[in-house]
């Protein structure tokens, strides 16, 4: 099921689109199949439109989505439609605004929705493409529809033609990463809630390989997977990782659906940090305090201190002169100013000397 979402300013135009011909001539018997607000399409746009007018700092109050189906699904009821749009509506915007639900074919159904609550409240529509799609992929599972996304390609890594014929040489009625989608996922759904501990033990009865991916400071970055006998040209086993089997068994949204962390935490704390805990030597402890001097020995340790103090004060001294010494800049020799010298007339100029003839 593919959700297509815009934003209009009226739900009047959007009903007009919903029951008129289409653009080209596509619409056939268009009827409202569910919704909040009751009604013919003409009563239930002014309804609405009047209702969101209360809030005129709002450019764009109307929401629209359209879902449709691919042609696997078949041709679906209007009480299925009605559930379908129930539950997405109710999903992502909750019980109390108003909506409406048209069909006017056989794969798809439009959803007009005032993000002006009953209450006068705004429903925020920050995010939606991201909230809307994990609720099409929920409900696409919870009434056996095809998933779209993998159907075009954008959540299952498709797999090559030459790592099919590699397969079909190994014997395998399938390639191992399609093996693994079906199976990783299995193990998922079985384990959710349960953590990472029910998840691996789903997997392992499944006979999948795994290994956690878990960095140098004891975060968890995700899995790699494998299966019995899917090895390389050498021979060693062939691993993949989630997001190469599919995007949504990632960590990030594997965590999501495995719930709780496990009981367990020697995960999460690098190997050797643990060997150095147990290896590292025992704190050497202060056995009291020091024994007390004599009094020979309490005067020459004064008079070193006294010595010392004074070394310390000469060296600074002498530091001091130095850093003056050398910082000292010479004067260049003052000379007069202008002003200062006494006025001297021109001298006035000589006759030139001619040639003797």
């Amino acid at each position: 099921m593919i959700a297509k979402i815009t934003k209009g300013r009226k739900a009047g135009g959007a009903l007009r689109y919903d029951f008129g011909p289409g653009r080209r001539e596509e619409h056939e018997n268009p009827r409202i199949v569910a919704g909040s607000v009751p009604g013919t399409p003409q009563q239930v746009a002014r309804i609405i439109d009047r209702h969101t007018r209360q809030r005129a700092d709002v450019s764009r109050p109307i929401w629209r989505c359209s879902l449709s189906l691919p042609d696997e699904d078949g041709v679906l009821t209007d009480e299925k439609w009605a559930q379908i749009a129930e539950q997405y509506v109710g999903r992502m915007w909750g019980a109390d605004v108003p909506w409406v639900a048209v069909r006017h074919g056989d794969d798809h159904i439009h959803l007009t929705v005032s993000r002006v609550r009953w209450n006068g409240q705004l429903a925020s529509d920050s995010h939606d493409y991201a909230r809307s799609r994990p609720i099409v992929r929920a409900l696409e599972r919870e009434h056996g529809l095809v998933n779209a996304e993998e159907r075009s390609n954008r959540v299952a890594p498709q797999v090559s033609g030459p790592e099919r014929a590699a397969a079909q040489r190994r014997g395998a009625a399938r390639p191992e990463r399609e093996q693994l989608r079906d199976l990783v996922r299995a193990a998922r759904d079985s384990a959710a809630g349960g953590g990472r501990v029910a998840f691996e033990a789903a997997l392992t009865e499944a006979g999948v390989d795994f290994r956690a991916n878990v960095a140098r400071g004891g975060r968890m970055s995700g899995y790699s997977f494998s299966l019995p006998g899917w090895v390389d040209g050498a021979g060693a086993p062939v691993w993949s990782t989630a997001s190469k089997v599919s995007r949504d068994l990632s960590w990030g949204q594997l965590r999501s659906v495995l719930g709780s962390p496990d009981p367990r935490t020697a995960w999460a704390t690098p190997a050797r940090v643990v060997e150095a805990a147990v290896d590292a030597p025992a704190p050497v402890a202060v056995a009291g305090p020091a024994p007390a001097l004599s009094v020979e020995q309490a005067a020459t340790a004064d008079r070193i201190a006294q010595d010392s103090r004074a070394r310390a004060a000469r060296a600074v001294s002498t530091s001091a002169a130095r850093s003056r010494s050398t910082t000292r800049r010479t004067s260049p020799p003052r000379t007069p100013s202008p002003a200062a010298q006494p006025y001297r007339p021109p001298e006035p100029p000589q006759p030139r000397q001619g040639r003797s003839r």
